[in-house]
């Protein structure tokens, strides 16, 4: 379906991509105040539904943000969207945006937050078709210089994107399909829009989940599965000689799964192709999506 004539939602209605507003004074457009999730749909069947919306709610709580739909109504508008953008035979990309709403009377409001009724949307599109090849061929990252990280409240999925967006643009201005931030110390914390994963020696690693980065849901299933399959793991700081050594490496999220990185700044990770721990994760991955969602067949791509 052309962008054109998407569908989203947006706080209880159902309109056109093309046509959705929000107010300028919405406190998401003015000062990144608010929280997002985005998923998969497998055949129009959201993976961990549950789970997004828990950790939606509590990154919206540490705002005082109150997310005004239920876990029904979210899988409602879910469904609904999957019929109106044709997204039931195909897997698709959905992001769920919570922001402040807004008061053009009180343009940064401090106080008495409960009046302002937040702004809820939905947005469903087709995941990119490029994404089997990456996940079969591999990709190539850059490692960006430190002080990359995505700031004081990293852990937190906000609106204040603006560092991983700037990090994806030197990403693709590189050549690249994957940022790695790094922070003030040189450690390496996370991709622009995935987590980090390491394999050397047989060990799987990934960075140690701190304030100064976004453990994702897709990162615990990894580690949950990789142990599954008496892969050993750990979680602990690394430094950019830990990558140069590493014998694979892969980048892990919700939309993209498991990617692996086969170069990083135009050097090969490992012989250059994906690894064998890599292969078997993604595996693994690809059969609890088929065990979970039943109904949704066999994943697309």
């Amino acid at each position: 379906m052309p962008a054109s004539t998407r569908v989203v939602y947006l706080n209880g209605e159902y309109v056109a991509a093309a046509a959705a507003r929000v107010s300028a004074f919405d406190g998401g457009f003015m000062y990144g105040d608010g929280v997002y999730t985005t998923l998969r749909l497998y055949r129009g069947h959201p993976l961990d539904l549950a789970a997004h919306l828990e950790r939606l709610r509590r990154h919206a709580a540490a705002l005082s943000l109150p997310v005004p739909l239920d876990d029904a109504a979210f899988d409602a508008a879910i469904d609904r969207l999957a019929t109106l953008n044709d997204l039931r035979e195909r897997d698709g990309r959905l992001r769920i945006t919570v922001s402040r709403g807004g008061d053009p009377d009180d343009p940064l409001p401090l106080h008495d937050l409960e009046r302002l009724v937040p702004t809820v949307m939905l947005a469903l599109a087709p995941v990119p078709a490029e994404l089997a090849a990456w996940a079969a061929e591999g990709i190539e990252a850059c490692v960006l210089a430190p002080g990359s990280a995505r700031g004081g409240l990293a852990h937190l999925k906000t609106l204040n994107g603006l560092p991983a967006v700037l990090a994806q643009r030197e990403a693709a201005a590189r050549g690249c399909r994957e940022a790695i931030l790094v922070g003030d110390d040189g450690r390496l914390l996370e991709g622009a829009i995935s987590n980090l994963f390491l394999v050397s020696g047989g060990v799987l690693v990934t960075p140690a989940d701190q304030d100064h980065l976004l453990a994702g849901r897709t990162r615990a299933r990894i580690l949950g599965l990789a142990a599954a399959l008496g892969v050993p793991c750990a979680d602990r700081v690394l430094m950019r000689g830990d990558l140069d050594a590493a014998d694979e490496a892969f980048t892990a999220s919700s939309v993209r799964e498991i990617l692996p990185i086969v170069r990083v700044d135009g050097r090969p990770v490992g012989d250059g192709r994906p690894g064998p721990v890599t292969r078997r994760v993604q595996a693994a991955f690809r059969d609890l999506v088929e065990k979970a969602l039943p109904a949704a067949g066999p994943p697309a791509g």
